[in-house]
């Protein structure tokens, strides 16, 4: 079989369900389509029973918990029952630093539901790398997916010893954090990602940007860019198993 292109971090809900068909089919690609709030999580599981490769996940963005209510963090995990991921879940320090203690006492709920449920996790950790990841060792999360990497060098090891990955977002090729990430972390622990639809600095941001930007993870780390595609593939199964 052909080895698919992954798109590890994608707001699915956000395209019409042609459009999610079409990139399945034109890229041959995985999509792992994460949610932002109730709403957003119920069109995600909507979209997967009606589409092939695409893997749904739940959860409260840390942008939207500010104005979220407890009833609606229960609604989205009593429908986490029948996903295997949570997401996107996390903190945010940086653009939503006033709700920070709310994500906190969310983020603990989701994890404490993952930990018991044996589910993955997919993070957004702007300005709290390091407070997610010891809060994933202290739940003992077993699959984790820091998305859109730009956080500390020296956290990498660290997230690569415990068996979590890291997602390289199409903007690797501009943003020059993002890039210094690129070239420091394992080869083991990259997985590829869209966050679209959404617009980065005047780029549409797709999952039809994915082979573009496995052609350039092989061209910084100098690796066949068919042999990328294969290891990000099956680091992915490791993600999901």
């Amino acid at each position: 079989m052909n080895i698919p292109y992954v798109d590890a971090h994608v707001h699915i809900y956000g395209y019409s369900i042609d459009t999610v068909k079409r990139f399945i089919r034109d890229l041959e690609i995985i999509l792992l389509g994460v949610a932002e709030d109730l709403s957003s999580s119920m069109k995600v599981l909507e979209l997967s029973s009606k589409v092939n490769s695409l893997i749904p996940a739940v959860g409260i963005h840390p942008w939207n918990i500010k104005d979220s209510s407890y009833s609606e963090l229960e609604k989205v995990l009593e429908i986490a029952k029948s996903v295997r991921i949570l997401g996107e879940i996390g903190l945010d320090k940086r653009f939503a630093r006033e709700s920070i203690d709310k994500q906190l006492e969310f983020l603990e709920k989701f994890l404490s539901f993952a930990s018991e449920n044996d589910l993955r996790v997919n993070l957004h950790t702007l300005d709290a790398w390091r407070d997610v990841f010891e809060l994933l060792v202290r739940y003992e999360i077993s699959g984790a997916i820091f998305h859109w990497y730009s956080g500390p060098i020296d956290l990498l090891n660290e997230i690569d010893a415990q068996g979590y990955f890291i997602t390289i977002n199409p903007a690797v090729k501009f943003q020059k954090k993002h890039r210094e990430i690129l070239k420091k972390a394992s080869i083991e622990m990259i997985l590829t990602e869209s966050d679209g639809p959404y617009n980065y600095k005047g780029v549409n941001l797709s999952p039809a940007l994915i082979p573009d930007t496995v052609k350039e993870i092989a061209r910084v780390k100098e690796i066949e860019e068919k042999e990328v595609k294969k290891i990000i593939y099956k680091n992915f199964q490791r993600y999901l198993s």
